[in-house]
């Protein structure tokens, strides 16, 4: 989950300051700096392999661990990256994912390519957070952020690009120039068995949204707030909300553009909200799209962002601003907001389990989210 406030600082602190630095990066880049090269990953054919008839796909928010709060360089909870890092891997292997889409990494592409490498997959990746930047250079320092869709090998994973679904200004895997957050989609081809399947890994604007633990919330600010504070919370909240259904509307337009016609595909990763605010209802419409999890565990809440379980859970500093303390409020509340949805070309018999996962383990866990593993007959 990004916090509400991701990037703002940049633009209501530094915003001259920004525009010049990025101004003195670009021409260095330009004069000086290598072009970033697209991977495009081959097959690796493995005449001993025997295939399963099911694969394995995987979403989770790794969590950065910042804080989103700083200009020459971001501020960091005090996790433990590496030992968090260090959990993750071998809890991947024990679930033995084919397919697995992640959130959040940073830094890129160091996170991807190690995680990658000590997996034995093949992975594509795209940043979406980088501030000011060419390359390994740029500020803030710290924040190169981004997912990436890998695939276990001999199988293959193409990329075919990237949609912008919220947000401004430049951002690529080599050079960015923004100062606020962006927010976007990224497809990828993998090729199981030899069979296609397309992959929309996806990270959604993270604000409050409409539900019992907004109202709660809201009656909750209300006890402690003049009405016309409440107003000015409820004003940013729906300004969030707008925001993140543009998003969605982004997103489907997206898939609608690039997906052909009776190709399997899947939409997975962080949405920041749940299907109950009626957010997502539009990817459900006639049946176009099934989410995964409820479909086999209709009766499980699912929970993904658990604050009051996850060792890794960190309040943020709330701050006068009311709409702050209303977001301090809301996501101390657990909700399902990580998804994996499976689209019509894909028979509802072939979705055959899915479970949270990636879940505490004696009082340690690898991301401030779980994980959603589904299993699919392939």
């Amino acid at each position: 989950m990004i916090p509400y406030k991701s990037m703002k600082f940049i633009f209501q602190r530094f915003g001259q300051i920004g525009i010049i630095l990025g101004g003195f990066l670009f021409f260095f880049a330009c004069a000086s700096a290598p072009s970033h090269i697209a991977k495009r990953e081959v097959m690796i054919s493995d005449p001993a392999y025997i295939p399963s008839g099911e694969i394995r796909i995987l979403t989770i928010n790794v969590w950065s661990g910042l804080t989103y709060k700083g200009f020459f360089k971001m501020g960091r909870h005090p996790d433990d990256l590496q030992g968090r890092y260090e959990l993750l891997v071998p809890e991947i292997r024990k679930l033995g994912p084919d397919i697995i889409a992640i959130q959040e990494a940073n830094p890129f592409p160091r996170y991807a390519k190690r995680l990658a490498a000590d997996l034995d997959y093949q992975v594509i990746y795209r940043v979406a957070l980088g501030g000011i930047r060419f390359g390994p250079f740029g500020i803030p320092t710290n924040m190169r952020e981004g997912g990436a869709i890998l695939v276990k090998k001999p199988w293959t994973i193409e990329d075919l690009g990237k949609k912008r679904l919220g947000g401004k200004g430049i951002v690529t895997n080599g050079f960015c120039f923004h100062l606020g957050e962006t927010t976007q989609a990224s497809l990828g081809k993998a090729v199981v068995e030899g069979k296609s399947l397309y992959i929309y890994n996806v990270h959604l604007h993270s604000s409050p949204f409409h539900g019992p633990a907004l109202n709660a919330s809201l009656e909750q600010l209300a006890r402690e707030m003049r009405e016309e504070k409440v107003e000015e919370a409820k004003k940013e909240m729906e300004r969030g909300i707008k925001r993140r259904r543009k998003e969605i509307a982004n997103l489907m337009k997206f898939i609608e553009e690039t997906l052909p016609p009776g190709m399997p595909a899947i939409v997975l990763g962080d949405f920041n909200t749940t299907f109950e605010s009626g957010e997502l209802t539009p990817f459900v419409i006639e049946g176009k799209w099934i989410d995964s999890f409820k479909i086999k565990n209709p009766k499980e809440e699912g929970v993904t962002w658990d604050p009051q379980n996850n060792p890794n859970f960190r309040r943020i500093e709330s701050g006068p601003n009311p709409y702050d303390i209303l977001v301090h409020y809301h996501e101390t509340h657990s909700f399902r907001i990580d998804f994996i949805l499976v689209n019509n070309n894909i028979p509802r018999d072939h979705i055959l389990e899915s479970q949270v996962v990636l879940t505490p383990k004696g009082g340690l866990c690898p991301s401030d989210h779980y994980g959603v593993l589904t299993t699919l007959k392939w």
